[in-house]
């Protein structure tokens, strides 16, 4: 059956099912979908295991493991994360046939990206579907977080100006964490739970819309101001120098096997799936990989290199000029000589 969050809540009343999928590209979305499911479990004794159908994995093996009996609870909660959304030939298979006998003692929850298209007809989420349920959750259009966001208000007891909604959305930039984060901190801060303009412009600093992975994706268009813009919030919020090289080492190193997958000749999406790219991801890398020769992006690994060894103390070197240059980099440009010598 098909689900949302709150047809969830509801059916989770009854104690937990044997079987759930969830499709989405929207972590919030997702963390609280399984956060309201381990609660259920919890609430009927179960442990937890959690998997990564990465590359490699033994499918065989972990449905072998369902069969074995828990020791320690009347249930065990499995999580099982699929990166790309598919499972391969092997995959569909032991899923479709869990899906047509689940295990008697075990709830198994999947996790994937937004399987929409062709990607939400496949045989195994079908099989997924009618055997449990499926929460496919989409996140709300730009046309309707303010109403979004009007309802997180009124869930954390808060009563908004229409005016203060629409400067919170506006500071989130559709960025549904951030917005939970915020209004977290409303709650904290508002007057008699009355949240205006006043209360909004006071709480929410401009950093706040700006995180790791934004850093990330405005580098990968070949936004360099942006992706600067961004850069120098992080450094005023007094984020970690290594948590912002990791979201762009991610990036560049996830670039360049797409790329040399692609030079050995194989076609672009098939290297961005074998290369665990997310579907919804795959229009920023392809117009990344289109602004870099191969040799371009050989030469950006190896600049994220110097900056891994900077940045951890290996390397004598400014970290947070080291981290500026390999986003220029990184976007397709770089700083003017006068300030790189500077």
């Amino acid at each position: 059956m098909r689900l949302n969050q709150q047809q969830l809540k509801l059916q989770l009343r009854d104690g937990v099912g044997p079987l759930y999928l969830i499709s989405s590209d929207e972590p919030l979305l997702i963390d609280e979908a399984l956060d309201a499911i381990r609660a259920a479990a919890r609430a009927a004794g179960s442990d937890r295991d959690v998997h990564v159908a990465e590359r490699g994995f033994d499918w065989e093996s972990w449905r072998a493991g369902l069969n074995n009996l828990s020791l320690f609870s009347t249930r065990e909660l499995i999580e099982l994360r699929l990166p790309t959304g598919k499972p391969g030939t092997v995959g569909a298979r032991v899923l479709t046939e869990l899906a047509a006998a689940p295990t008697a003692d075990k709830t198994v929850v999947v996790i994937a990206p937004s399987l929409n298209g062709k990607a939400g007809r496949a045989k195994w989420v079908k099989a997924l579907a009618d055997g449990g349920a499926w929460l496919s959750l989409a996140p709300p259009k730009p046309t309707e977080l303010t109403g979004w966001l009007a309802g997180r208000v009124r869930a954390a007891g808060l009563a908004c100006e229409p005016e203060a909604l629409q400067l919170l959305a506006a500071r989130v930039e559709g960025n549904l964490l951030a917005a939970k984060q915020e209004i977290d901190k409303l709650v904290l801060l508002a007057d008699d739970q009355k949240v205006t303009v006043d209360t909004v412009r006071a709480a929410v600093a401009d950093g706040a819309r700006f995180d790791v992975f934004q850093l990330a994706d405005a580098a990968l268009a070949g936004e360099a101001s942006r992706a600067v813009t961004i850069l120098s919030h992080l450094r005023a919020e007094a984020v970690a120098p290594p948590l912002i090289l990791w979201s762009l080492v991610r990036e560049v190193t996830q670039l360049a096997e797409v790329s040399a997958r692609t030079e050995a000749g194989e076609a672009p999406g098939r290297a961005m799936t074998a290369a665990g790219v997310w579907r919804s991801r795959e229009p920023l890398i392809g117009r990344a990989l289109r602004r870099f020769s191969a040799s371009g992006v050989r030469q950006l690994l190896s600049q994220a290199a110097i900056a891994d060894r900077v940045v951890k103390g290996a390397r004598a070197g400014l970290p947070w000029n080291t981290l500026t240059e390999l986003t220029l980099s990184l976007a397709g440009t770089s700083l003017p000589a006068a300030e790189t010598a500077a």
